[in-house]
């Protein structure tokens, strides 16, 4: 009898009970004359004590026989990237953008790119999966990772763009380092481009105003939204400003006050990733 067929035989005598069962005789040899000395240092010991004791020394042997497995590769650390990674308030920004504008996430990571700085650890993985499904967010997501990101990819395939790929070369290069085009009615892409404080004022005129006059309602959340998320930075802290001065009893008041978190945290995350 070998010893996995005694350890069954134990497993069954216990599934029986000691009273239905005798308690097995362990094979001849080292396991043997071990139960032989735990029975004689217990004379008095009754078949279910008899039982664990055999099972104690028959689990210690089965460990003991257990042979070690092949050896594992060393783990090759991914290459040395000298850039210097995001700071710990741009991973809470981050957090912030996916959780209640993800319309700026795609700003956030080409600013992490445009500064010259690489996404700090803990954010490769989470951005990796999130986009895994696009192929150009993912490229993105892979040139601000940095070489962490090809290895994270290659040691995890799961992280890995599961999207049919599209575009290559130029036309994939191209579409990295530009924003992707967000739907605004055509009345209103023209504010897209004003800038500084005459344009600023041209803004909130148009969205504070027409939030204000009724002329605009929740019902163009979502074009104001894309609107916002394309204003140029320059204009955004007055435009949050003047939204921020609806008259509180207007109906639009609940989209003004939104608007003007999402250009202030839109202005705030432009700031904090500012190249060095």
């Amino acid at each position: 009898m070998t010893v996995a067929e005694h350890w069954e035989d134990l497993v069954t005598t216990a599934l029986l009970g000691t009273d239905r069962r005798a308690v097995p005789e362990p094979p001849d040899g080292g396991l043997a004359d071990l139960v032989a000395d735990l029975s004689a240092t217990r004379p008095t010991a009754d078949a279910a004590a008899l039982l664990l004791s055999q099972v104690a020394a028959t689990t210690a042997v089965r460990r003991a026989g257990v042979l070690p497995g092949p050896a594992v590769p060393a783990l090759v650390p991914p290459a040395a990237d000298a850039r210097p990674v995001t700071p710990p308030a741009a991973t809470a920004t981050w957090q912030r953008v996916v959780a209640d504008w993800p319309v700026l996430e795609d700003e956030w990571v080409l600013a992490v790119v445009r500064s010259d700085r690489r996404l700090s650890p803990e954010l490769v993985a989470p951005l990796l999966a999130r986009h895994r499904g696009d192929q150009v967010r993912h490229a993105r997501v892979l040139v601000a990772a940095g070489p962490l990101g090809e290895w994270m990819v290659e040691a995890i395939p799961r992280l890995g763009c599961a999207a049919r790929a599209a575009l290559q070369g130029p036309a994939l290069a191209e579409r990295l380092a530009e924003l992707p085009e967000l739907p605004i009615v055509p009345q209103h892409a023209e504010l897209c481009a004003c800038q500084g404080r005459g344009g600023a004022a041209e803004v909130a005129g148009v969205v504070a105003g027409g939030l204000s006059a009724g002329a605009l309602t929740v019902a163009d959340r979502a074009v104001l939204i894309n609107l916002v998320a394309r204003l140029h930075p320059s204009v955004l802290l007055p435009v949050a400003a003047a939204l921020q001065r609806v008259d509180p009893s207007r109906p639009a008041i609940g989209l003004a006050l939104a608007l003007a978190d999402l250009a202030a945290l839109r202005h705030h995350l432009l700031t904090e990733l500012e190249p060095a």
